[in-house]
């Protein structure tokens, strides 16, 4: 009864850990799309347009300062995308250092195991010869 009870402990902080990782990636954004996320590139096409239409169709600003404008956008998105990037890989880095602390203790339980099952077996090797010579 002791080995499924720790089972079931076990089972139950595995799913609590699971839930806890299922909040945090959703807070992250997970698989579904980021609002801000798409209300700056939404900021960022409107305003491109508005430059096209105001310096291509208008001619209210000279191409120089259009192509300037447009460029400094570009940057600007890029600049952002690369935050963006360093988020996810700071988030991945996060997860496999957790998951290499869970293999790590994981492995010092196998190895506490194996040293008690060695224990035990050789324990009843004792018994075993001890029961031949008595016969």
């Amino acid at each position: 009864m002791k080995g499924e009870d720790q089972l079931k402990q076990e089972l139950d902080d595995f799913k609590k850990e699971k839930d806890r990782i299922s909040n945090i990636v959703g807070q992250i954004g997970g698989s579904k799309g980021n609002s801000s996320n798409n209300l700056i590139n939404i900021a960022f096409f409107g305003i491109l347009f508005v430059l096209i239409i105001f310096g291509a169709v208008l001619k209210k600003i000279s191409l120089e300062i259009e192509i300037a404008a447009a460029i400094l956008l570009v940057v600007l998105k890029v600049a952002w995308m690369i935050n963006e990037a360093q988020k996810v890989s700071h988030f991945q880095f996060w997860i496999l250092n957790s998951l290499e602390f869970k293999i790590n203790e994981m492995n010092k339980k196998v190895r506490n195991i194996e040293k008690t099952l060695k224990k035990i077996e050789s324990n009843s090797d004792l018994k075993a010869d001890e029961e031949k010579t008595d016969i």
